[in-house]
């Protein structure tokens, strides 16, 4: 696995590098031409001062040269040559050249006070270069020749080319030498930079999770790690949070579990103790079966608590007309307890045609009436309101309070085990029904919503986002 400072760092040192390698490579060219020119330059400017003192007389070409000028093409001085032709005669040339008769020119066609500079190999054997100039017509000066008067400068390179060379070393030791500073640099520069991450890093190892007071924080973090430092003070914040809501709820699982066991052993211990006692064996068999069903309701709620966030939970949907399903459902609680004869008020269009998974809508359904009838005066009504429009559809479910609730309450009112009334018991009602359902409407995108209408009457809205089939034919029914 790469780690980023060791990518950053070879990254931008190649990218340095190669700028900086480009930037060098144009100087070094740069520099070469200019050595370049300006050795030419002074070659020119040598040749040009030798024409100045050609002279003709009586027909005859010679250079008029000083003495000190003389000895710089002495046969002593090797490495420049000169010499003057015409008709391919040579007319006039160096005494550095006695020595080397066969010394050939090279032959360059030129036009009047023309010039050229061109590489060649000196008549000792070094490399030079040779600079040519076209003097003039012979003829304007009088001389019998019939072409053109030429002359040719010679001069050694290996100087400019070792200068050149020189100037190339530099260059390249400069640009590895600074290619090690650069990567020098760029790690110290990176490593800086990165320094609140290593901060951060070691922070994330030292973080006591159980420590509510603890959190991450970078004295003056740049923006980028402000924003991860924000980032995970919240996920801190939400999974201790997470973490609290599994302790309480493990807490509360033991809680319920444990009054029904404590009931069962003593009972049982009851009717161990008094085995001969007709009363106690009487009622045994009812209390054990009672405890029984109630520690049985608690562990499949909390099995279908639990299934109703799981990932392998699927939806099976399909067209269900949520009114009959509502009668349906209403039907089996009046065949199955007498608390809801006569207590269930329902509005609703004559059919309403949803997309749906009926096992989940049924649950939804049931818990909610059930939680409405449980918690309200024996004598009270629960209202049921079905309400459709374009693209959405609403139920109300609302009920008279038996217990006072405030807004608090409302917020914990879908946590599971919650309860108003802990001194209250059942086998049926233990805090998870409303936890179930939120769950469910989560996995069917239903919004769920629970207020109080007035100081006594609470009110649940189920909102499923979706299009329906409606009989507009409203209805309302008291069911007995």
């Amino acid at each position: 696995m790469s780690s980023i400072k060791s990518s950053l760092v070879k990254q931008l040192t190649l990218i340095i590098s190669i700028i900086l390698f480009l930037v060098l490579l144009f100087l070094d060219i740069s520099v070469d031409t200019y050595v370049e020119r300006q050795f030419e330059s002074a070659l020119v400017q040598e040749g040009k001062r030798l024409i100045n003192h050609i002279d003709v007389e009586n027909g005859k070409i010679s250079l008029s040269l000083r003495a000190d000028l003389m000895e710089e093409f002495s046969a002593q001085k090797l490495g420049k040559y000169y010499k003057i032709w015409a008709d391919n005669e040579v007319i006039v040339k160096s005494d550095s050249l006695s020595t080397y008769p066969d010394f050939s020119v090279p032959d360059v066609q030129l036009k009047s006070n023309e010039y050229l500079i061109k590489s060649i190999e000196l008549p000792d054997g070094r490399s030079g270069r040779i600079f040519i100039y076209n003097v003039g017509n012979a003829k304007k000066y009088n001389t019998n020749y019939q072409s053109d008067i030429y002359l040719g400068l010679t001069k050694v390179s290996e100087s400019l080319e070792s200068i050149q060379i020189l100037i190339d070393i530099v260059f390249l030791l400069t640009a590895i030498a600074t290619a090690f500073f650069i990567r020098y640099l760029v790690n110290k520069i990176v490593s800086q930079g990165l320094k609140p991450i290593e901060t951060l890093n070691q922070q994330i190892r030292d973080i006591n999770f159980n420590d509510e007071n603890a959190c991450f924080d970078i004295v003056s973090p740049p923006k980028e790690i402000k924003t991860i430092i924000d980032e995970l003070n919240q996920f801190l914040m939400v999974n201790r949070s997470l973490l609290q809501s599994e302790q309480r709820l493990t807490s509360d699982i033991a809680h319920e579990l444990k009054t029904p066991i404590s009931e069962l052993m003593s009972v049982t211990e009851i009717a161990i103790k008094y085995p001969q006692n007709d009363e106690v064996l009487a009622t045994f068999k009812d209390d054990v079966i009672s405890i029984s069903m109630r520690m049985n309701n608690i562990v499949k709620s909390l099995l279908m608590f639990n299934k109703t966030n799981s990932k392998h939970f699927v939806l099976t949907t399909k067209e269900i007309d949520l009114v009959s399903a509502l009668h349906d459902l209403i039907d089996r609680f009046h065949s199955s307890s007498n608390e809801s004869q006569g207590r269930i008020n329902i509005e609703s269009p004559t059919s309403l045609l949803i997309q749906s998974d009926y096992f989940c809508i049924e649950a939804i359904l049931t818990n909610l009436i059930n939680n409405a009838l449980y918690y309200s005066p024996q004598s009270s009504i629960v209202d049921i309101d079905i309400q459709a429009g374009e693209g959405t559809m609403a139920l109300f479910i609302s009920n008279q309070l038996s217990v006072a609730m405030n807004e608090n309450d409302l917020h914990s009112m879908f946590e599971p085990l919650w309860q108003k009334d802990k001194s209250r018991t059942s086998e049926d009602h233990f805090g998870l029904g409303l936890s179930i359902v939120k769950r469910l409407c989560r996995q069917m995108n239903i919004e769920i919503s629970v207020h109080l209408k007035s100081e006594n009457i609470i009110e649940f809205i189920l909102i499923f986002n979706q299009k329906s089939k409606i009989d507009y034919h409203k209805i309302t029914l008291i069911i007995n």
